[in-house]
């Protein structure tokens, strides 16, 4: 017969080796563990107990079997069991019990076991493990948290997404995350809250932007067992749809060149300035659709040009682009001219009737250019083909259907017009599905003299004169208004190039209105002759280039003389030629204009 105390040691031994432990029966926080426990957590047993380290640890893997029996003695969940399986390969049972606590409210006592592993549980071993590679290398990030609302899992992308790491937050509460101002919006919580998916857009702290869908997972008695939530990175997509763009636009340029309509299209889009950039984004966007599109712009911004280019990089580029200007039309005309004509519809009419313009860009493009001028009767007919119904031609009585894309351009204000009565709101809707507005070119400062420079560059080329602006000219073009846009600033370098005699185009070869709009000051007309004239724009130069440049060799570079000339053109005027000997050019390199060095003697 074993003695008392030899039996309790006994007994004490054994339990001492049964893992078990006491934890908060709402969120599984850790109050005690055994030493058996402490090994299975991965805790010295010296150490202070962390609160967490179960929730973390069972966060880890994965729950395969999962039963809570009803409250026994007011204690909620009091009896339970659940398979855990450990991505290290171990599987757990875990068993608990409740029991009421005054000192930590309603806690569980429970006890771990460790199922041992045939050959047989190898393969589900392997597939845990499969799972779980496939889990931690899927680009999109993975949040996953249980029924208590504490997070399980997160892999390594949403690591990456939220710049977080998944210690800071596997076992903790999702929501202490979000106080943190981790993100904003709980998506998960949302989930398990209303029982069904949730799709959000969700804002990082770190400045991404992100699509979050959780979904709640039920297990067999119908409670939500898990929440996974999906998160995708759209800050990535919207840098790829912008990457695409640029694309579409350079492709649009090639497209243009191949076609032989670069002059054409560079005409009003050479430019670097945001408000350009987003002109070709727009027309990008116009030309992928098949939707009437509404042209807005003062006159001269490139509204027909913007039409030309849209329907050069649709699917109906190879088809007609027909223009119709509805403010050089009379009234009485146009209907005939867009809808077409049968013979003897009316004196004067061609004996075999004529399409209308409509008809005409059949497969293709229709510009309603000035559309703000169209009469209030023409806008109804107009409507309804818009609206796809059919039509006829003047005196016939055959319906006719077109597959015709139509853009309307104007520089009138239709919202105004539509307020006054004089153009049909219903149209002015029907007309703005799709809109492009062209920028002032006083509000594409950045754009004027890359402008200029093109036109000038163009125009030289084809008179065989070599013209540039002077600086002076370049600030007063800058200065100018320009309230005829780009068709004004094309046509005043026309002027410049045709009527300037010299090269050098200045201030006083600009047009009076132009000088007298910029208001800037003008150069003095001092009284001196030509000579003297000469030398004093001589020693400015001169000056300007020694101190700018340091050195007579390189001064001379600037100016296109040779070293020599500098040297004694200094000292005719008394300039210092400092930096250098005075007269010898610097070793190794040549005399910029060609000149033997001139060694000058004292």
């Amino acid at each position: 017969m074993i003695e008392s105390s030899a039996y309790d040691a006994a007994l004490a031994a054994r339990l001492a080796c049964m893992p078990g432990g006491v934890c908060a029966a709402e969120n599984w926080l850790l109050l005690h563990a055994n030493d058996a426990l402490r090994d299975i957590l991965e805790i010295r047993r010296d150490a202070r107990l962390p609160s967490a380290a179960l929730s973390r640890w069972l966060g880890q893997g994965v729950v395969e079997g999962f039963h809570e029996a009803g409250d026994v003695a007011g204690a909620p969940g009091a009896q339970g069991r659940m398979i855990f399986r450990h991505p290290r390969g171990a599987s757990y049972l875990l068993y608990w019990w409740g029991e009421v606590s005054r000192e930590h409210g309603p806690v569980r006592c429970f006890t771990v076991y460790e199922i041992p592993l045939d050959e047989l549980d190898q393969t589900a071993r392997l597939s845990w493990r499969e799972l779980d590679s496939v889990l931690e290398f899927i680009h999109d990030g993975i949040w996953v948290i249980d029924a208590e609302g504490v997070t399980r899992r997160v892999n390594r992308a949403m690591e990456r997404i939220a710049g977080i790491r998944a210690e800071e937050v596997v076992g903790r509460h999702v929501t202490e995350p979000l106080r943190e101002g981790r993100f904003k919006t709980c998506v998960t919580l949302r989930a398990l809250k209303s029982r069904h998916t949730v799709t959000l857009f969700d804002d990082y702290s770190n400045g991404k932007r992100c699509l979050n869908t959780s979904t709640p997972v039920f297990d067999e008695n119908g409670k939500v067992w898990r929440v996974i939530a999906a998160i995708r990175d759209v800050t990535e997509l919207e840098t790829l749809q912008k990457r695409l763009s640029n694309l579409e636009v350079e492709a649009m340029a090639y497209k243009l060149r191949a076609q032989g309509l670069e002059s054409e299209a560079n005409s009003g889009l050479v430019g670097q300035s945001l408000l350009l950039h987003r002109v070709r984004q727009d027309l990008v966007k116009a030309a992928h659709s098949d939707a009437v599109t509404l042209i807005l712009g003062e006159t001269g911004t490139g509204k027909s040009m913007a039409a030309k280019i849209i329907h050069d990089m649709s699917a109906r580029a190879e088809k007609p682009f027909v223009v119709v200007n509805c403010g050089a039309m009379p009234p009485a005309l146009m209907e005939s001219e867009l809808f077409g004509y049968e013979g003897g519809a009316f004196t004067g009419a061609a004996r075999g009737g004529k399409p209308g313009m409509l008809e005409l860009a059949s497969g293709g493009t229709l510009l309603l250019d000035e559309i703000g001028e169209l009469s209030l009767a023409m806008q109804v007919k107009l409507l309804h083909v818009l609206d796809g119904q059919s039509f006829y031609r003047v005196g016939g009585t055959r319906p006719i259907t077109v597959d015709t894309r139509v853009v309307a351009a104007t520089n009138k204000p239709l919202e105004k017009m539509v307020a006054r009565g004089q153009f049909r709101e219903d149209l002015f809707y029907r007309l703005r599905v799709l809109h492009v507005s062209m920028p002032p070119l006083r509000e594409r400062k950045n754009d004027i003299l890359l402008l200029a420079w093109h036109f000038l560059r163009k125009l030289s080329e084809e008179s065989g004169a070599e013209k540039h602006l002077d600086p002076r000219t370049e600030q007063l073009f800058l200065a100018y208004g320009w309230p005829g846009n780009v068709r004004e600033l094309q046509s005043v370098i026309q002027s410049l190039v045709t009527l300037t005699e010299a090269d050098n185009i200045t201030p006083d070869d600009l047009p009076s209105y132009m000088r007298e709009a910029t208001d800037g000051p003008r150069a003095p007309r001092p009284e001196q002759s030509l000579t003297q004239a000469v030398e004093a724009l001589e020693k400015s130069m001169l000056e300007t280039a020694l101190a700018e440049a340091g050195s007579t060799y390189k001064a001379a570079r600037r100016l296109g003389i040779s070293q020599s000339s500098v040297v004694r053109k200094a000292k005719k005027y008394g300039i210092p030629a400092a930096g250098e000997a005075r007269g010898a050019a610097t070793p190794g390199e040549p005399d910029p204009a060609g000149d033997a060095p001139a060694l000058e003697m004292s």
